[in-house]
């Protein structure tokens, strides 16, 4: 069953709205968890994206400036491509890899974004070049946290933690899987000090055919001191939708 995903950050398919929540999972309940190998096949499973071109806008709360973005999907791969700028992003999931490109139009060369550049943020949103790649669910060191829920969801949870050559700008990435839809419900970045800076969440849901995308999602720069709190907020609003991408295999 094909799924869509929101932003790189997360994948996704048809979940409910989702409200903010800061809860930690019960420690007793890790023994209720699958193995990581289970839950990330599964998920992995839901990362088969359906043929669509997204039209929408991102914008954020600090800044009356908003971007028109087409997103077109399939298969193991998006693209975004941003109407009045000189940029186009490529996101590719491969299997234990997952791969962001971009270039300045259609016809150029894709160009591989790699290191530090990876941490930069687009424009002046808070999603960055790693946020679209959400290369954690690669990372070695993978552990479960137990079971919670989100709203109405019950989940499974997990922490990752990066490696040497992981180039993240987090010390831990936590994320939320749907027991039921096997999607991320909610991903958090920390810092050193296990505080969340970086939070992704789906808002709200639309249909197109009999599949379920994200009509609006929200990425917010978090207040480590405060929990719950938000910063600053991008939010990607999707504000229509077909099936038929125009990417080929």
């Amino acid at each position: 069953m094909k799924s869509t995903i929101l932003l790189g950050l997360c994948a996704y398919c048809a979940l409910p709205s989702l409200l903010n929540a800061d809860t930690l999972p019960d420690p007793a309940t890790k023994d209720k968890v699958p193995p990581i190998a289970f839950v990330l096949g599964m998920i992995w499973k839901r990362l088969d994206l359906a043929d669509f071109y997204l039209t929408g806008i991102l914008r954020t709360d600090k800044n009356p400036k908003r971007y028109p973005i087409v997103l077109r999907t399939r298969g193991h791969e998006l693209v975004y491509e941003f109407q009045d700028q000189p940029l186009q992003i490529r996101v590719q999931l491969d299997p234990g890899i997952f791969t962001v490109q971009k270039r300045s139009k259609a016809g150029d060369p894709w160009v591989t974004v790699t290191g530090d550049e990876l941490k930069k943020s687009i424009f002046d949103t808070n999603i960055t070049y790693e946020d679209l790649g959400i290369d954690f669910i690669n990372w070695d060191n993978i552990e479960p946290l137990g079971t919670d829920s989100i709203k109405t969801l019950d989940a499974y949870v997990f922490e990752a933690k990066p490696g040497p050559d992981d180039h993240s700008r987090f010390a831990a990435v936590r994320f939320w899987v749907s027991k039921q839809y096997w999607a991320f419900l909610r991903i958090d970045g920390l810092n050193a000090q296990e505080e969340t800076i970086k939070r992704v969440e789906v808002q709200d849901v639309m249909q197109i055919g009999k599949y379920y995308v994200f009509k609006e999602m929200k990425v917010s720069k978090m207040d480590p001191t405060r929990n719950d709190i938000p910063l600053s907020t991008t939010f990607i609003d999707i504000q229509d939708g077909k099936e038929g991408s125009g990417l080929t295999e």
